[in-house]
């Protein structure tokens, strides 16, 4: 099988489930991975774009099977809809044409010059907007539209905007060959509009963090804090889904505890709660760390945090972190979120109040080596495995596939 994949997060930030699921595919199969970054006409204007934007390749070879694509800076967009970008539209879906056919994922019927369904890759697609361009470019065997978030409870999406993005979702989920989504609530919340729908949550690299915490490697970050105790982790992305002023509250309360957050950042909606946290002298912002990192970031840790505010947003969501600290061993305390409670048995749940999380956290201290909980937690965080969903999701497609040919 070929993919030819829309991706919202370039291959080289931080790891989600995209990186994680078609690094696996791209062993079997060939990818083509489109990253979101694209110029705009005010970077020409106000001088952003420099030689090195129109100097860089437009694909390359990440790896043997997986390519990556970055638009061209000479196609900005203004992001409105008009004549200039439906033009640059053209000249874009032009360029992606051409450079799927010298690289294969685009092969011509031996009689026929148009391309047959047969001889297209699948088209994965990962957010609902401008995705009735996305399948007019690209000739396609499959529409699949992979769901990891409930888009439309975004906390910083107007009403308007809201309103549009959930219309747009409406139609797509009609015309999509295999809907993925990963998490219950987003099946309940999609399967109304969806021609197929399938539930596949995230997974874990279950053997690097399994590894890391067996081997530990300390980081070059965490060496000034490399004789304190305890170490209270997060790690992911740093949002307004965070109970940033809550975190602040037990940071002042512990002020001996370090707290340690990796990740992206996205300051929409909370920048006064982040910029309050951060100012916290126990608190300490690694930013995106390389993958590779990510499971000694966590080995290091004495505890690991979920601290969602619950809303509709984090009610959806399949918590990737949650199998990564659980395959690392350690004790996990969290928002009451589904994702948490589903795995109870090993993950503490707090309630709201600093006072409530506090408590969690210093139970969760106490039975942070406790050998037969380390196990339970890493046999959880093993039945979870991205080979195990790599699997599920390969199943479904073949099973799509039948149905549409």
């Amino acid at each position: 099988m070929d993919f030819v994949v829309f991706a919202p997060n370039p291959w080289h930030d931080i790891w989600r489930n995209r990186q994680q699921i078609f690094s696996r595919l791209a062993v079997k199969h060939r990818v083509f991975y489109i990253e979101p970054a694209r110029t705009s006409l005010s970077d020409w204007r106000r001088g952003r774009v420099v030689l090195h934007d129109l100097r860089r390749p437009a694909v390359i070879q990440e790896r043997p099977n997986l390519w990556l694509y970055r638009v061209p800076a000479i196609l900005p967009s203004r992001d409105t809809g008009g004549i200039f970008d439906r033009a640059t539209d053209r000249l874009l879906a032009a360029h992606l044409h051409r450079t799927l056919k010298r690289l294969g994922f685009l092969t011509s019927a031996a009689h026929n010059s148009q391309f047959t369904v047969h001889s297209s890759p699948i088209l994965w697609l990962y957010r609902p907007t401008h995705w009735r361009w996305a399948v007019g470019a690209i000739p396609h065997r499959l529409l699949v539209y992979h769901i990891t978030d409930d888009y439309t409870a975004f906390g910083h999406l107007s009403a308007d905007e809201r309103d549009t993005l959930a219309a747009a979702e409406r139609d797509l989920l009609a015309a999509a060959d295999l809907t993925i989504v990963t998490a219950p609530r987003l099946l309940e919340l999609k399967r109304t509009y969806a021609r197929r729908i399938e539930l596949v949550p995230n997974g874990v690299d279950f053997e690097a963090f399994q590894r890391a915490a067996a081997n530990p490697r300390k980081l070059p970050q965490l060496q000034h804090l490399a004789d304190q105790f305890p170490l209270i982790g997060y790690s992911g992305h740093i949002s307004s889904r965070l109970d940033l002023p809550l975190l602040r509250q037990i940071a002042l309360a512990r002020p001996t505890w370090q707290f340690v957050f990796a990740g992206s950042e996205d300051p929409r909606g909370c920048e006064e709660e982040l910029t309050a946290l951060k100012a916290q002298p126990n608190v300490h912002f690694l930013g995106v760390l390389p993958v590779e990192d990510v499971p000694h970031s966590i080995a290091a840790c004495d505890v690991c945090l979920i601290p969602y505010h619950v809303t509709d947003e984090t009610l959806s969501i399949s918590s990737l972190k949650l199998f990564e600290y659980l395959a690392a061993g350690k004790p996990v305390v969290s928002a009451r979120v589904p994702a948490a409670e589903e795995h109870s048995a090993v993950v503490r749940i707090a309630e709201g109040k600093a006072d409530s999380w506090i408590h969690g956290l210093e139970t969760a201290l106490a039975a942070r080596s406790i050998p037969p909980q380390v196990a339970a937690r890493q046999t959880v965080a093993s039945g979870n495995s991205w080979t195990k969903r790599v699997g599920q999701i390969e199943e479904a497609l073949v099973n799509a596939q039948s149905s549409v040919f």
